[in-house]
């Protein structure tokens, strides 16, 4: 096993926190592994986000001032405040005087895009497994620091979309010490796993015992400057999500139906939502059942779900089916068909009060919980 998957397998062990609400979803689904923290979901639309990457790789942006300004891939050294934007996912981070940014893209069975910035020169020729490559931190200056923000996609594990995004600005008490990736002279790492924009991330910071006062300043300060852009409502972001109104907009309790007719993107993506889908807020979460219902078992039946308001549940017109709020059937339907419970699809509350919502989902809360997203 690759010396990266096994230090992600060890931060597993240790550091991840109880099982959350769709933590146990995804434990109780056969279908869905549950996510390892520090590596990227599998999700085939986010390719397009890679193929930007690819493209984009070449136009590491460092700038000065305002307006990104193209420049050769690489190192750069921001002798005055810079600002680098990542040419996949679009966040960003500002770079102090005295460090040096270098974007990276590594393509494989996990691809990383992200950035590298460190006081230091690193040793990138040093041999290395795993992806991102992590052999530069074996020669690791004693009054060196180093940050590295990345995405991953691929990998041995995957999990749902996360509820919420991250906070930001990012505080340094959200970081974790792990053990070191490589050895050598490398310092233990600060770690954490993070969300923007529905997509998750890793950021590590290494801090050299002899560092100065100024360079580990350096260093949080480009942590807390990470950002992510804002959305834009009735867009399909990165081929990925479909970005909706505000969180504020949806009441708790309230149902919103999303004709596919009010919805961008392609053919294709139609394709996944036929009918469009219904948004609910619940107490803990936003979750989406998609308008297309579809009986999994001989006979087939499909139908345009409706939603009455008043039993506040879910029916296909001219028939007896029902389902309850959260997709299990109700009624006649309990008896006709137990095993026909509507897909319940997580929705992302993200960093800037957007909902967003990625058709490429299933129901992967479609199990019995020891919660409901109800309380």
């Amino acid at each position: 096993m690759p010396e990266q998957w096994q230090h992600e397998l060890r931060k597993l062990q240790h550091l991840d926190p109880p099982p959350g609400l769709w933590d146990r979803a995804v434990l109780g689904s056969s279908r869905q592994p549950r996510r390892i923290r520090g590596t990227g979901r599998i999700v085939a639309p986010v390719a397009a986000a890679l193929a930007i990457a690819a493209v984009a790789a070449g136009t590491f942006a460092l700038v000065q001032g305002s307006g990104p300004a193209p420049q050769r891939p690489g190192p750069v050294p921001a002798s005055r405040p810079g600002h680098f934007v990542d040419p996949g996912l679009g966040w960003s981070i500002r770079v102090r005087a005295g460090l040096t940014a270098q974007h990276f893209l590594t393509p494989g069975r996990v691809t990383s895009n992200g950035v590298r910035v460190t006081n230091f020169p690193p040793s990138l020729e040093a041999p290395s497994q795993g992806s991102p490559p992590m052999g530069w931190l074996r020669q690791f200056p004693a009054d060196g620091v180093a940050v590295q923000i990345w995405s991953d996609e691929g990998g041995p594990a995957a999990g749902p979309p996360p509820l919420r995004d991250s906070t930001f600005p990012l505080s340094p008490s959200s970081f974790q010490r792990v053990s070191p990736y490589v050895g050598g002279s490398e310092p233990r790492p600060w770690y954490r796993g993070l969300s923007g924009d529905g997509f998750g991330l890793t950021a590590a910071v290494w801090i050299g015992p002899r560092a100065s006062r100024a360079d580990r300043q350096a260093a949080w300060a480009v942590v807390r400057s990470l950002r992510f852009p804002r959305l834009r409502e009735g867009t399909f972001w990165l081929g990925t999500y479909y970005v909706l109104g505000p969180a504020s907009r949806y009441p708790t309790g309230s149902v919103t139906a999303f004709p596919r007719s009010s919805l961008p993107g392609s053919r294709a993506v139609s394709a996944k939502v036929p009918e469009g889908f219904y948004l609910i807020h619940a107490p803990h979460a936003f979750y989406v059942i998609r308008r297309l219902a579809q009986k999994p078992t001989p006979p087939d039946t499909t139908c345009t779900l409706a939603f009455n308001k008043k039993a506040f549940q879910f029916y296909c017109p001219g028939t007896s089916l029902r389902w309850n709020r959260i997709g299990r059937p109700v009624g006649a339907n309990a008896k006709n068909a137990p095993g026909w419970s509507l897909g319940l699809v997580p929705a992302t509350v993200a960093q800037d009060g957007h909902i967003l919502f990625s058709p490429f989902w299933g129901g992967v809360l479609g199990v019995d919980l020891h919660g409901s997203p109800w309380g």
